[in-house]
């Protein structure tokens, strides 16, 4: 039997999505608007995705430049780049994937007095899904964004690196607030309540440091792009099935390729 297939008429640069993707399928995601809040590991690699998956709407929301010590997980950081706003290097890397691409960047990140501003979007297009991967120090920053998401109905995830996985969480807008939740009376990210399992091969002196507000957050490079490759995919499912089909708050995912694991769970259930 000889198949038939029609002549592609988008864009060529994504022609190879075709097969995974209908033309139709692809016409929606070109018209959705994501904000990506945080660029550094699993927000630079969600960015670098969600362009090379045809998206047509991009707002970047980060204050950071890049240091050497990101060398390990951000696609964007390399010698040329330290000390360069994180925004405008994965912003011009997204741009030369797709020079079609609608971008905007906004380099003072997520602040109490812009979060309307940032969901509102920009050219008439609002915002359609949020990527919260704000650095866990910014609590505040996320609680607001969280606040204003759900004022504004629209569905926000975070992605956490765990080693060589990742946990994903999925708030829609009626999901308990951000705060009451996972954010400690001190202001402080209440980890090891938002994080579902860790690697038997973690050195643990390293995250009980982490727990305390000590030290930094161990990650590395497959931690962030599995954190990006499973938000992508989540916001995918809601452009192509439906928002009520995304895996959402009390139920998370997570993912360890070292240990072969692979969670569908609940936060109720443990």
């Amino acid at each position: 039997m000889r198949f038939r297939v029609e002549p592609f008429t988008g864009n060529p640069r994504f022609q190879r999505n075709l097969g995974i993707l209908d033309e139709e399928s692809m016409k929606r995601v070109a018209d959705t608007h994501v904000l990506v809040a945080g660029v550094g590991g699993a927000g630079g690699q969600c960015a670098a995705d969600l362009a090379r998956l045809g998206f047509g709407w991009v707002t970047l929301a980060d204050f950071d430049v890049y240091e050497i010590h990101n060398a390990n997980r951000q696609i964007g950081s390399f010698d040329s780049t330290l000390g360069r706003l994180k925004i405008d290097v994965v912003g011009d890397m997204c741009q030369d994937i797709n020079p079609e691409l609608r971008i905007r960047k906004v380099a003072e990140g997520v602040t109490e007095d812009n979060v309307d501003s940032l969901l509102s979007g920009f050219d008439g297009k609002p915002v359609d899904y949020v990527v919260e991967a704000i650095d866990i120090v910014g609590a505040r920053a996320k609680e607001r964004l969280h606040q204003a998401c759900r004022k504004r109905d629209v569905v926000i995830m975070t992605a956490l690196m765990l080693g060589f996985g990742a946990a994903l969480h999925v708030f829609q807008p009626d999901a308990p607030l951000y705060e009451d939740l996972y954010v400690l009376p001190d202001g402080r990210i209440d980890l090891p309540k938002i994080i579902p399992g860790l690697g038997g091969y973690v050195v643990q002196e390293y995250w009980d440091a982490c727990f305390a507000g000590r030290g930094h957050a161990p990650t590395c490079v497959v931690g962030a792009t599995t954190a990006a490759g499973m938000t992508v995919s989540e916001i995918m499912r809601a452009v192509l099935l439906g928002r009520d089909q995304m895996v959402s708050y009390p139920e998370y995912l997570y993912v360890d390729f070292f240990e072969h694991r692979y969670v569908r769970g609940s936060v109720t259930s443990a």
